[in-house]
């Protein structure tokens, strides 16, 4: 996938995106970060046309995005968004089966043998089998976001955004999330472009990072490349030790805030 050149408003009058160029790589792992409001969640939007983006082109295998029908789109796009309302007295299996509704034909609903397989297939990648037949509203945070993935996972597409998977989760949940999403990409191959707050995890998880503020991309790079003090303090006004240590590794260390940061919301 590539972006280029992308514009994007909702109200005309200011721009929440602002000529942004990115590539996607197959087979890696993108994370987007960035402070609040600064438009990350905007740009999975755009880039996956849930908006049309108001100047510019993003092309998905050599071919305009808007040019797709949405079931052609839906079988090479799959998105797990921050929120998501859970349709009432529904379980666990027939949420997953939904993924499957790109690959039927209109009215006829019933799943085949292959939906079937794909629908087992994403519950067990997610360790939801024994869960199959409880209602999803039952359910932790934890295991609902699982579930989510797995109705994606049952579109069997080759790309997948996921939105702050780890919002509301605990830290327990948080990890057992962001693992999933690693061994989908590193198992079965699966390009993962993600929003993120937590810059350790981001620097854990990804093989890419994306920074943006205001609307626009600030750097990208990998995790070493990105994450600097500079870096920290310059877009979320925080002062930081980053830690390069090879016994310890590599992570951040919050120390304080070095000034407003009028664009944290």
């Amino acid at each position: 996938m590539e972006v280029k050149n992308v514009s994007f408003s909702y109200n005309q009058k200011e721009d929440q995106l602002k000529s942004i160029n990115l590539a996607v790589e197959p087979g890696k792992i993108t994370t987007i970060i960035g402070p609040n409001g600064c438009g990350k969640s905007t740009l999975l939007e755009v880039m996956s046309s849930h908006n049309a983006p108001q100047k510019g082109q993003i092309i998905l295998d050599g071919k305009l995005i808007q040019q797709y029908k949405s079931k052609e789109l839906a079988k090479k796009l799959s998105v797990v968004h921050q929120k998501n309302e859970i349709p009432f007295d529904i379980n666990v299996e027939n949420l997953v089966s939904y993924g499957r509704m790109p690959y039927k034909r209109f009215f006829h609903h019933h799943n085949s043998e292959e939906d079937e397989e794909v629908i087992d297939w994403a519950l067990s990648i997610t360790n939801l089998q024994s869960k199959r037949k409880e209602k999803v509203e039952q359910l932790s945070g934890g295991e609902r976001q699982r579930v989510w993935i797995a109705m994606a996972l049952a579109q069997k597409t080759p790309i997948l955004f996921l939105d702050e998977p780890t919002t509301y989760l605990d830290v327990y949940y948080q990890f057992e999330i962001l693992e999933l999403i690693k061994k989908l990409n590193r198992e079965y191959n699966i390009t993962i472009v993600m929003v993120l707050h937590d810059m350790n995890q981001a620097i854990r998880y990804s093989d890419w990072i994306i920074v943006m503020k205001n609307g626009e991309i600030v750097t990208e790079g990998s995790p070493k490349e990105v994450i600097t003090e500079g870096m920290i303090e310059s877009i979320y006004g925080v002062r930081a030790i980053v830690n390069h240590n090879d016994q310890s590794g590599f992570y951040v260390v919050p120390m304080g805030v070095a000034r407003r940061n009028d664009n944290a919301t």
